[in-house]
């Protein structure tokens, strides 16, 4: 899935290809060392990173409420240009 040469989900390929968003982008990561490569990528503004380090796999059947906050927090930080 992630094994070829050019695959969106190998690093360095990966950063760069996310470094081209034009779209503010919110991620979620647990593991703290992703999110903070994650953050590495984000040239748009009202970009976010979030870092969960309590959470599993299924972040959005683990903590539901956490995550439906996720758009409505978004809206707020994302400002029409």
């Amino acid at each position: 899935m992630h094994t070829d040469r050019n695959a969106v989900g190998v690093r360095p390929h990966s950063e760069a290809y996310l470094r081209r968003r034009t779209q503010p982008a919110l991620t979620v990561w647990t593991s703290a060392e992703a999110a903070a490569r994650e953050r590495g990528t984000l040239t748009v503004p009202g970009s976010r990173v979030d870092h969960w380090p309590d959470g599993g796999h299924y972040l959005h059947e683990e903590y539901v409420e956490r995550t439906l906050r996720l758009p409505r927090d978004r809206a707020g930080d994302v400002r029409p240009t």
